[in-house]
């Protein structure tokens, strides 16, 4: 029996999205399988007790106490619990919830770059854990109330978590920091902003040079020194990944997806599809949906 993944619109089922904030902290117990599956937001948890495996995008890594994951959108992950089970403490949160603080810029272009090939967990040694662990706690409890300045509260927790895991992360890794300037980085930074949230509009590098009164050249240089990639390449994984998702969860013709997410050139959808994906839309569709592609929804197949 072929096992597909399932989408969590984790943000719209908890109400997070009704409460005009867009995070969700809650603890949870997992028994045996919790089956393959992705979602539209960030995901950091935490192992608090039990035993188990976790695979994420296809690799296998050992779920114990004081496992910390970070997940971006669109990850595909499946957890195997061990007789005892495992109990989670998680956060799921839309990227929005980090833009407007007072984030530094390198840290900000880390947790929203691109994947750097390490992996995405982490071991925590005992006082990081219970530094993580008290955090999330907090986190939790507060969501669960209603207080003053309750989302200023559970951001600036949350970033004190993501400063936790990834500290963690770069030693596991072995990882160095960036050498680009704070010049670049606190550019970059906010043209990454700018970027998230305006991606499936008619975005280029001169469009976003004159929003920030900077040179197409001064702009391409950084990114590519801040983020190890072009700013095409960037904004392109973001359009394909809106585009997956509307391909897996919609009746949409693929045709309106490549536009939905962006594209203004149904060829250059397609070409972009195939080299970040490996296969094509449609075959993407075919091999990942749930539901049973419609006739619309291939009308335009043949335009591939």
């Amino acid at each position: 029996m072929v096992m597909f993944p399932e989408y969590e619109d984790v943000l719209s089922l908890s109400g997070a999205v009704s409460r005009k904030f867009s995070c969700v902290v809650r603890t949870y117990t997992l028994h045996n399988h919790y089956a393959l599956h992705y979602h539209d937001v960030l995901e950091l948890s935490l192992v608090v007790s039990g035993t188990g495996t976790e695979f994420i995008n296809g690799s296998p890594h050992k779920l114990q106490p004081g496992t910390v994951t970070f997940l971006r959108p669109h990850d595909m992950h499946e957890i195997f619990c061990d007789h005892s089970g495992v109990e989670v403490i998680c956060c799921m949160f839309d990227i929005s919830l980090l833009f407007g603080s007072s984030m530094e810029a390198d840290f900000g272009t880390i947790i929203l770059g691109t994947n750097d090939g390490s992996t995405s967990y982490a071991d925590l040694d005992p006082h990081p854990y219970t530094e993580m662990r008290a955090c999330l706690e907090k986190m939790r409890i507060e969501f669960q109330e209603d207080k003053l300045a309750k989302n200023s509260y559970i951001r600036s927790k949350l970033i004190e978590a993501l400063i936790i895991y990834f500290r963690a992360h770069q030693r596991m890794n072995n990882l160095t920091p960036s050498s680009s300037n704070y010049r670049n980085k606190k550019l970059i930074w906010n043209v990454i902003q700018y970027v998230n949230t305006h991606y499936i509009d008619d975005l280029s590098l001169e469009i976003v040079s004159s929003q920030f009164d900077t040179s197409v050249s001064a702009i391409s240089l950084a990114f590519k020194e801040v983020m190890g990639t072009t700013f095409l390449q960037y904004l392109h994984s973001l359009r394909i990944r809106r585009a997956t998702g509307l391909l897996l969860n919609t009746n949409m013709s693929i045709l309106d997806a490549s536009l939905e997410a962006g594209f203004q050139s149904f060829r250059t959808f397609s070409r972009v599809f195939m080299k970040i994906e490996g296969i094509s839309p449609r075959e993407y569709r075919l091999k990942y949906s749930r539901e049973p592609v419609t006739s619309s929804s291939q009308s335009d197949i043949s335009k591939e």
